[in-house]
């Protein structure tokens, strides 16, 4: 478990991750999106369970999840081993839609109560998207719309901008792990 005060200092002081590429952008209107991605060698299918399937999340993300996939389903997590399903200070998401292994578009109902600008978090819409470079080599790209041009938005962009990419990177790792044949 990390505790949220660590996710915080990190965010404070990222450290680029090579292996993520940022393409955020800003639109014409002032809305920004935030847009990380990475190349896993691993199929799609592997990794859209790593997405979907509460156990295979657990294995990369966090130690507590439940996942209902379907269009108004749901996804709760808890980085605290200590929480059980249902705690009042778990990460939940709904799914708004999803196209199986190409996209899951979700939004946050329910942020942990330490972090920063949890309210301003609901605004923001997550959109999970796998593009097939190979048989066996997947790019996973994570964009989030729906952030503010403010002061409190800003520190929480940066929070998700430096946590995105760690989970983007413990995602390679956990999954190529997984793949690389024995004694390398």
């Amino acid at each position: 478990m990390i505790p949220l005060i660590a996710l915080l200092l990190a965010a404070a002081n990222p450290a680029p991750n090579p292996a993520v590429s940022d393409t955020s952008f800003v639109a014409p209107d002032g809305a920004r999106t935030l847009q990380q991605s990475i190349v896993i060698d691993a199929p799609v299918p592997v990794l859209w369970k790593a997405f979907t399937d509460a156990t295979e999340f657990q294995r990369w993300s966090a130690p507590v999840a439940a996942i209902d996939l379907k269009t108004g389903g749901s996804l709760e997590a808890t980085y605290d081993d200590k929480h059980a399903i249902g705690d009042p200070d778990n990460i939940r998401h709904r799914i708004v839609t999803y196209l199986p292994n190409r996209l899951i578009v979700f939004q946050n109902t329910n942020a942990p109560a330490g972090l920063p600008g949890r309210e301003l978090f609901k605004q923001v819409v997550a959109v999970l998207e796998y593009e097939p470079l190979g048989p066996n080599r997947t790019k996973v790209t994570l964009s989030q719309t729906g952030w503010g041009p403010d002061p409190a938005s800003d520190t929480l962009y940066r929070f998700f901008q430096s946590g995105n990419a760690a989970s983007l990177a413990k995602m390679k790792r956990v999954y190529e792990a997984m793949r690389a044949p024995a004694g390398r």
